[in-house]
């Protein structure tokens, strides 16, 4: 018979707990590398760079095909491989730059594919006006663009962000100590009782992470849309 002891339930948060602020390390870790990964290839695919341009959509095409879970496991095991290959020895790695660079190969051409459309959206005789008052291409993307493409793109951008949070949950699969790691040692020391109450525990704890992150969000947006009314 299925019972849920909410003693046991409660007691579970300071030990889980201790595998927040790594979590939250590789959350915001993975988050900031998609974004700086993802503009580059959105400047590269609004650019049409030869070469570069058509590796990117072949890059988009596969990861928008692709589980994240199957591009940690061939990056946790075929990496290593290519490494050696180039000469260079991934002994001492740790297993959290395997997630890092999962996560970033997997999301950024998706964070490329927001970023482009918004920089689009942007009216390009303001571009064009700014050429003529002789602002350089700096400036013109930064104090121009930017501004105006942002608001279009943060949405989507918490989406994505969202999702990345969520994926990090699948890095024990690789010996990874995360949050879901940390659950899975506690039920491991209980021989296997209290599953119900630990993922329940578990799952409480991501939604509080993305509420968190959604008002994050609705903050930032207001302070666009202030800026974009003061403006």
């Amino acid at each position: 018979m299925l019972t849920f002891n909410f003693d046991y339930f409660l007691g579970l948060f300071p030990r889980l707990a201790t595998a927040i602020p790594y979590t939250a390390e590789v959350i915001v870790g993975s988050i900031l590398l998609c974004l700086i990964v993802g503009m580059i290839i959105a400047v590269i695919r609004i650019a049409r760079i030869p070469v570069l341009h058509q590796f990117c959509e072949i890059w988009l095409s596969y990861n928008r095909s692709m589980p994240f879970i199957l591009d940690l496991y061939l990056v946790y095991f075929v990496l290593p491989v290519i490494v050696r290959g180039l000469g260079i020895s991934p002994d001492g790695w740790p297993l959290t730059a395997y997630v890092l660079i999962a996560l970033t190969f997997h999301y950024s051409p998706v964070i490329s594919e927001i970023i482009r459309p918004a920089y689009l959206s942007v009216d390009k005789g303001q571009s064009e006006v700014a050429v003529v008052f002789g602002l350089s291409p700096f400036h013109r993307v930064f104090r121009i663009v930017a501004p105006q493409a942002f608001p279009v793109a943060l949405p989507n951008l918490v989406s994505e962000a969202i999702n990345i949070m969520k994926d990090t949950s699948v890095m024990y699969f690789i010996g990874v100590i995360d949050l879901m790691g940390r659950a899975g040692n506690i039920i491991n020391a209980n021989y296997g009782q209290g599953k119900l109450e630990t993922y329940c525990a578990v799952a409480l704890i991501y939604w509080v992470l993305v509420i968190f992150v959604e008002m994050v969000f609705h903050a930032t947006q207001r302070m666009t849309d202030k800026g974009r009314r003061t403006t």
